[in-house]
């Protein structure tokens, strides 16, 4: 290659990150294997001209012509492929990305080498080389500057071929012979170095501008993963530690002053608790833009409202086991006096944490009330009504200011109903009439419900949580956890049974252990959280 080429493919790249320069192999991959195609198609063009057509005028006697374009091929196809696979650093990046352009480039070169001067080859070259330099700027990530210096570089090769080849043919036309080259590396700069370096800038910058807004703080945002009342969740990569993390943001149109002071208690008080079954809090902070947001672990499994969604029912075996683990998690934060308020299927994720198939996870603490602390009182008003309806205790509806551990344990209780029968434990058309339900409608069996026995001993405990009266529910949650425990449900469901389940959902097919199918049931269009 060129030495100024070679210079100008060493030259600094805007690679900032491990991310950005798998993009670049991805990109320089994309740019060698379009220019395949282009020199597959001119490859069959010059195999009909040589050998079907009778040769061509332009190169007489030059059969070669047709195997040194095999051997651009192969050399396209050779940087396609080394750049599909593997880890390839970014030095060799920038050569690989220069010699996409070089190869098809050096050929043309020495094809048109022996063409007569009154053809005038160098501008079929002009056009080739140009169009090339603007293809890769579209293609390959880089600055103007860099791109500009490719460019100009070609351009300089390229004039001087042109001046050699005119002084080849007619060695006394020395001044037509530069004027010739200046010419040709004129138009070649104004085409494929000033109009790529514009668009390879453009590209550039707006890349890096949609770079800058997925940016919070020392986190790329990659995809959103959810959304609710308190903010919207995303998939996200640490810059430096490159562990996959959930960061929650709080946009900008639902930052007013007590959901900021929402959202920070959020973080603050779910930082404090470290019992393995809630999810882990890593960082928090504002971005410069003045967003806030926290990021926390990042758990990839199936939450339990898609789990019955998809797949009905649940053995009992592990209800008890998913709620007990549950419980573990609000007993911590009901020990530091922290009630969550807003225990339902879609806030509690099954994965996989050190090998152990179905660990349970409790997260979105965005409606967590500290017990007789409360430094702000409009953060919970006594008078506000919170939760999700279908699975709020009713105390919760009549008398807020008396919610307390219990209140959690009722929803804990609601949501082993909704596994355990695929339905919600009452079922109406509206809000109010959900919130009625609760206060006055003694809940039908699960067994009931099913058409099917459920084992007494769970569902004895299922349906204690869900007593009208905060009293006459478990005390606590590490009782319930208890009880959990000492049902044979729970005793009977196995490491093995856990990770076959696991096994099955990972692959995508049907859940090997029998379940009973879900009853016919009502959907309806309840908001996430009532207004406050």
């Amino acid at each position: 290659m060129n030495p100024a080429l070679a210079k100008t493919a060493l030259a600094a790249a805007p690679i900032d990150s491990e991310g950005a320069r798998a993009f670049l192999q991805q990109r320089v991959s994309l740019l060698a294997r379009v220019a395949l195609v282009l020199a597959l198609l001119i490859q069959a063009v010059v195999t009909f001209v040589h050998f079907v057509a009778g040769g061509s005028d332009l190169a007489a006697g030059s059969d070669w012509t047709v195997y040194a374009h095999m051997g651009v091929v192969v050399a396209l196809a050779a940087i396609a492929w080394r750049t599909r696979r593997g880890h390839r650093s970014t030095r060799e990046l920038a050569v690989l990305d220069v010699a996409c352009v070089a190869v098809p480039t050096s050929f043309s070169l020495f094809a048109l080498w022996w063409v007569p001067l009154s053809v005038r080859p160098s501008f079929p070259l002009l056009i080739v080389t140009a169009y090339l330099l603007v293809l890769r700027a579209v293609l390959v990530p880089g600055s103007g500057r860099r791109t500009v210096g490719v460019g100009v570089a070609f351009s300089v090769v390229l004039g001087g071929w042109t001046y050699l080849h005119h002084l080849r043919h007619a060695p006394a036309e020395i001044g037509a012979a530069a004027v010739d080259a200046a010419l040709i590396a004129t138009w070649c700069v104004m085409g494929g170095a000033i109009i790529a370096g514009v668009a390879s800038h453009t590209i550039f910058g707006l890349r890096r501008m949609v770079r800058e807004a997925m940016q919070v703080g020392q986190y790329t945002l990659l995809r959103k993963i959810g959304e609710g009342g308190m903010g919207v969740v995303w998939e996200a990569r640490h810059a430096l530690l490159r562990r996959r993390t959930a960061v929650k943001l709080l946009p900008a149109d639902r930052a007013g002053e007590e959901a900021i002071a929402r959202f920070e208690r959020e973080v603050q008080l779910t930082s404090e608790l470290t019992h393995p079954n809630t999810i882990a809090i890593y960082d928090y902070g504002r971005s410069a833009d003045g967003v806030f947001y926290y990021a926390m672990e990042y758990l990839h499994g199936i939450d339990l409202q898609a789990l019955v969604d998809r797949y009905g029912p649940q053995p009992p075996g592990l209800v008890a086991h998913v709620l007990a683990q549950v419980c573990d998690a609000l007993s911590e934060a009901h020990a530091v006096g922290l009630i969550h308020r807003d225990i339902k299927p879609a806030n509690v994720i099954l994965c996989e944490r050190g090998g152990a198939p179905l660990v349970a996870k409790v997260l979105d603490f965005g409606l967590v009330k500290r017990v007789q602390t409360e430094s702000d009182p409009g953060l919970s008003r006594a008078d506000a009504i919170v939760g999700t309806p279908l699975y709020m205790a009713p105390e919760a509806a009549t008398e807020p200011e008396r919610v307390d551990a219990r209140s959690d344990l009722y929803a804990v209780g609601a949501v082993g109903y909704f596994l355990l029968t695929g339905g919600a434990v009452f079922e109406a058309s509206s809000t109010p009439a959900v919130i009625a339900h609760h206060l006055f409608t003694k809940p039908v069996s699960p067994s009931e419900r099913l058409g099917s026995p459920v084992p007494a001993d769970l569902e004895a405990v299922v349906l204690s949580c869900l007593e009208k009266e905060p009293e006459r529910r478990p005390a606590t949650a590490e009782a319930l956890s208890a009880r959990l425990r000492e049902s044979g449900a729970y005793r009977g469901w196995t490491r093995e049974s856990a990770r076959a389940l696991w096994k099955d959902w990972a692959s995508g097919s049907e859940p090997r252990v029998p379940t009973p199918s879900a009853p016919p049931r009502l959907t309806i269009g309840l908001q996430d959280r009532v207004a406050r």
